[in-house]
């Protein structure tokens, strides 16, 4: 990771001028990743493990119709090749007609194997928040794990959970944007919560412990 190796296009894609790279997944993130990076590689090549993409149709279509963007269809990135001075070189890839070809492999399969010469790989097949120590408790997740917030009585987005006095900010909040920028926003947003929290509470405690007139 860093040395050609990446989970964010816009973060690292400008790295990459006159590079050929892969994008690994097939969704709405992979098209975009292939598109932000298009406009800086000489070619991106989309690798998906299957012969359908889960991406919406706009996505797919904006993906397919751009000259610098190819398709690898039942094809999975099996290793990469460079070192930390020269960063990735290479990769190597397998493919079965079927698709999923690292399964069809393990199970004895015939696949077949290519190494191809690039500059870059960006995985976009999804993220998993580091959330599971929250699962046996209160702290509302959906069925991804990504954190639950609530809003205020007009409508607006904070940082508070469904336990009083856990507030969550950045990635583990946000399925959407996952930007270094926006995590550090958010991480703002629940400072300012939580200092307002004690501060309710502290005045709180001192109105209980005031000796009656």
């Amino acid at each position: 990771m860093g040395y050609g190796l990446s989970t964010c296009a816009t973060c690292d894609g400008a790295f990459h001028r006159g590079d050929d790279v892969l994008v690994i997944g097939g969704g709405d993130s992979a098209m975009e990743e292939a598109l932000f990076l298009a406009k800086f590689a000489d070619s991106v090549t989309i690798v998906h493990r299957r012969e359908e993409l889960r991406a919406s149709e706009i996505m797919a279509d904006r993906a397919r119709e751009h000259d610098a963007i190819e398709f690898r269809w039942n094809t999975e990135l099996e290793a990469l090749h460079g070192s930390h001075e020269e960063g990735v070189t290479g990769a190597t890839l397998i493919t079965h007609p079927d698709g999923y070809p690292s399964e069809k492999g393990e199970s004895g399969g015939d696949v077949d194997r290519e190494t191809v010469d690039i500059g870059g790989v960006f995985y976009a097949i999804g993220h998993t928040p580091n959330t599971e120590f929250l699962e046996r408790t209160a702290v509302e997740r959906d069925e991804s794990g990504y954190l639950a917030t609530r809003t205020d009585d007009a409508g607006r987005g904070t940082t508070e959970t469904a336990v009083e006095g856990v507030f969550a900010a950045g990635d583990v909040a946000d399925p959407e944007y996952q930007q270094a920028i926006t995590a550090a926003g958010t991480g703002s947003m629940a400072a300012l919560d939580a200092e307002a929290s004690l501060e309710a509470l502290e005045v709180s405690e001192r109105t209980a412990l005031e000796p009656t007139p």
